[in-house]
This record gives C-alpha cells, sequence and structure tokens, in this order.
C-alpha cells in the first residue's frame, strides 16, 4: 500500500476494515467508520440522530425558518407569523388597472404609452381605454 498514513481504521470493535481512505465521520460520535457502520444504529452510537434535519416554509413569506433540535416546527412557524412574518416574498399583484369599473390587476405594470397610466391586458392600447393624449396626438397631428 503507498499512502498508509492516510487511511483509517473503522472504529467499530471487530471490524475487519483497517484501511479505509473514505471513512465516514459519525455527526453524534465524532468517530470515524467505514461504509459497514457509519450509521447511528450500525455502531451502536451513544448520541442519537437527530431527525429534525429539515428547514419548515413560511406559507406567507415562503422563507425557510430555522427550527434548533427538540423544537416543534408548528409553533416556531407560529412563533415567526406572530412576530410579523415579513411578506417580502409573497408577490401580489400592485398594478391595478386604471380603466374606469375595471378591477383588474397584473403582475407586471403596463403602461400607455401615451397617458402613462398603468393598465390591464384588456386596457392596455390607446383604443381601448379611450386615451384622451390619442385624441390630442391625432387633433395635432
Amino acid at each position: 500500500m503507498e499512502f498508509p498514513e492516510l487511511a483509517n481504521a473503522c472504529s467499530f470493535r471487530g471490524c475487519p476494515e483497517k484501511n479505509d481512505f473514505l471513512p465516514f465521520t459519525c455527526d453524534g460520535c465524532g468517530k470515524k467508520f467505514c461504509l459497514d457502520h457509519h450509521r447511528h444504529e450500525q455502531h451502536n452510537c451513544s448520541v442519537p440522530p437527530r431527525a429534525d434535519k429539515y428547514a419548515p416554509t413560511c406559507p406567507l413569506c415562503m422563507q425557510a425558518v430555522t427550527i434548533m433540535p427538540g423544537q416543534d416546527a408548528n409553533q416556531v412557524i407560529d412563533q415567526h407569523i406572530r412576530a410579523g412574518c415579513p411578506k417580502s416574498g409573497v408577490q401580489t399583484k400592485k398594478n391595478k388597472c386604471n380603466f374606469a369599473g375595471c378591477r383588474e390587476k397584473e403582475f407586471v405594470p403596463i403602461a400607455c404609452k401615451l397617458c402613462k397610466r398603468q393598465f390591464c391586458l384588456k386596457h392596455r392600447f390607446e383604443t381601448d381605454h379611450s386615451c384622451p393624449m390619442a385624441a390630442v396626438k391625432k387633433a395635432g397631428g
């Protein structure tokens, strides 16, 4: 063997694997193990595995919320929302149509090139919203 100093022996008692070049380090006890013994239950680890290795997502702002081991994800999300959840991740329709009687809102602003007012897709053209600037342009030119 060319590089025996780079190899690690499996920390599991009785394991025949003496030269493991890619050992697994247990996130519980910190010892090095071979492929056959790297899981908590395979080497009888004294530190229980963490089953809660995920970050729940807030349904309002769509951001990951950090939870600590042992915390209930539902309670943490509830606290996040009650503490003033930043709803910056939620995309809302802000661009209200200025046509009289129309209640449509668009995700993307659509402005008339002549009068510079916001409209929905149905009323975006000068002829569709009776643009006052189109009448002025037509009379003057």
